[in-house]
């Protein structure tokens, strides 16, 4: 299985995209913009997308969706929860000073519990609110095992809990379901570099109880 991590716009969200190198199905969370360059990269690689996954409707994880969508074929994926905040795209890029897109096309609701088979692909959906209503981390269990975690958890810290939808008492409860993960799990966040929760369980203040926001 590869991944590749494209940080897209001036929000540098992490486009994620992962295939099975020898059958090259493959899926893409997150397509936050510049969908040329995503698009691109998966022509590049000859990679069969299977289906586009959205871990929660914030402008900087969905506008590149259609994009990618058109190019690929594929159909979305995203909580239902978080509908309503992916189709307020246009007004969230008005709110940013940034090329207004269009809402993007969803095919498919997304609930706790899911399982998604693509190939040898193989992986599960977990509802995580806090960040947003319907925020959704997708965790493998095949090798490489590893959890795409949209902005639940990032290396040393959180997803922010003060834009519209966003819920302390939920996003504590999400973490204490990170916890509770195997720590040789790798994470990969919507911004910024990987992590492992072992490392995070260790070291980052909202996992420790180092720092509280509630």
């Amino acid at each position: 299985m590869q991944v590749q991590l494209i940080p897209v716009t001036m929000f540098q969200s992490n486009c994620v995209v992962i295939w099975d190198e020898e059958t090259l199905d493959g899926v893409v969370f997150d397509p936050g913009g510049d969908a040329n360059r995503i698009v691109e990269y998966i022509e590049s690689n000859k990679i069969n997308v299977h289906a586009i996954l959205l871990t929660h409707g914030h402008v900087d994880h969905v506008s590149g969706t259609n994009g990618v969508k058109e190019a690929t074929g594929a159909k979305s994926y995203l909580h239902e929860d978080d509908w309503k905040t992916a189709e307020e795209t246009p007004r969230q890029c008005l709110m940013f000073g940034i090329p207004v897109e269009d809402p993007p096309q969803v095919d498919e609701k997304i609930q706790d519990g899911d399982t998604f088979e693509f190939g040898t692909l193989k992986f599960e959906a977990m509802h995580t609110p806090g960040h947003s209503p319907g925020s959704t981390v997708f965790r493998f269990t095949e090798d490489p095992q590893l959890l795409v975690a949209g902005d639940l958890l990032f290396a040393g810290s959180i997803g922010r809990v003060d834009l519209p939808g966003g819920d302390e008492s939920k996003m504590k409860e999400s973490l204490a379901k990170m916890k509770e993960l195997p720590d040789d799990l790798v994470v990969i966040s919507g911004h910024g570099p990987q992590t492992s929760i072992g490392k995070e369980k260790r070291s980052n203040p909202y996992l420790t109880g180092g720092l509280l926001m509630w």
